[in-house]
């Protein structure tokens, strides 16, 4: 079967293929990755190391065309362990490897609660004040830091440096961290 340009792959495979390309990049680089059923509650992939016995529970998101990446919010819900990722993966054309951006869940969780809250705070276009939605997004240059950083998997991820560009600090420096939110290292809350 033969791929037709301009086709447009519906949603749900397009987080299948994310999820399937993170398990096999994970199986690549020795760790036992699996695929969860739908419905696990903010995990897509399960893997364990075999030889450290480390567990990671890995949310995907999945970006059909460039690295803007929509979430919800739900994802502003901190970690409840050091072991919680996204792996956020922009495909390319078929056949080409796509990007991996590996992130940890408080680091997502810290910018999505700040960014939004800082976009409700400004008016749109038109002067009219944004309306609230539950619809969140995080672009691959607020992430850059992170793209291909397999390595960190190791570490808890509380141990892992904090690798957001500027924008995004000074963002949540100027908004705060969400009453729930464990703080993260180099940013300084205006509002603590």
């Amino acid at each position: 079967m033969s791929e037709r340009p301009n086709e447009r792959r519906p949603t749900g495979l397009t987080g299948a293929a994310g999820e399937y390309y993170v398990a096999a990049e994970l199986s690549l680089r020795c760790w036992l990755a699996s695929v969860t059923i739908k419905n696990a509650p903010g995990t897509d992939v399960l893997a364990r190391h075999p030889d450290s016995g480390r567990v990671l529970t890995i949310q995907t998101k999945t970006s059909s065309a460039g690295n803007k990446f929509t979430l919800g919010e739900k994802d502003e819900r901190p970690a409840q362990g050091h072991n919680e990722w996204y792996i956020l993966v922009g495909l390319a054309a078929a056949g080409e490897r796509p990007s991996f951006f590996l992130v940890p869940r408080n680091v997502v969780a810290a910018f999505l609660y700040a960014a939004h809250r800082n976009w409700l705070a400004t008016k749109s276009a038109t002067g009219a004040p944004h309306k609230d939605s539950s619809r969140r997004e995080i672009r691959g240059r607020t992430i850059e830091g992170y793209r291909e950083r397999w390595d960190l998997l190791d570490l808890p991820t509380n141990e892992v440096p904090l690798l957001l560009d500027d924008d995004a600090r000074q963002v949540i420096g100027k908004v705060g961290f969400a009453p729930d939110h464990p703080r993260l290292p180099d940013v300084v809350a205006q509002a603590d």
